[in-house]
């Protein structure tokens, strides 16, 4: 990927970090005093609380976006803090380690991405939830979503920098994406 796509990367991960604040505000008027808060595995409502949940949502959708941003720094400062599987950044010699931020710059920035799309879609079904007269959530979309999306990442760049350390010459492995 070129320089400026990391940097694309987070600046979606932003964008949608700005759309739930948008949502929420917009919604808030709207919205009943009591609403559900909490829903079984069926998708159907089982806890209420007020509207001021949905900022508890936002501030763990920020939150998990901001370390999510802040991994390839952390790398980049402690390299010893960053573990792929069984090695840490700091095990890749010099030459590899360039190789190995910008694709940890990628997956964070994907994972985030991945991550702020569920609090997104959370909200949404949240919100529509609250203004049915039975409310109800799909009970695995936005969780499939979730899991298989951080899960689909994570396998791509993990055979990226498992590749490019058993082939310390290797530019990019057979398969990778490029631009």
């Amino acid at each position: 990927m070129s320089q400026e796509d990391p940097l694309m990367l987070r600046l979606i991960s932003l964008v949608l970090v700005a759309y739930s604040y948008f949502v929420i505000q917009t919604s808030l008027p709207k919205l009943p005093a009591r609403m559900p808060t909490h829903f079984n595995a069926a998708g159907v409502a089982d806890g209420w609380g007020s509207p001021g949940i949905l900022w508890v949502l936002f501030g763990a959708q920020a939150l998990t976006c901001a370390i999510f941003l802040m991994v390839p720094y952390i790398g980049q400062r402690f390299p010893g803090a960053i573990h792929f599987g069984s090695r840490r950044i700091n095990d890749f010699p010099p030459a590899q380690r360039a190789k190995v931020i910008p694709m940890l710059n990628d997956m964070a920035a994907c994972m985030s991405i991945m991550m702020n799309l569920f609090f997104v879609l959370m909200l949404h079904e949240v919100i529509e939830a609250a203004t049915q007269p039975i409310p109800r959530i799909h009970p695995l979309f936005p969780l499939v979503l979730l899991v298989g999306g951080m899960l689909g990442v994570m396998v791509y760049y993990l055979r990226r920098i498992g590749h490019l350390a058993n082939n310390p010459d290797a530019v990019d492995p057979p398969g990778a994406l490029t631009p």
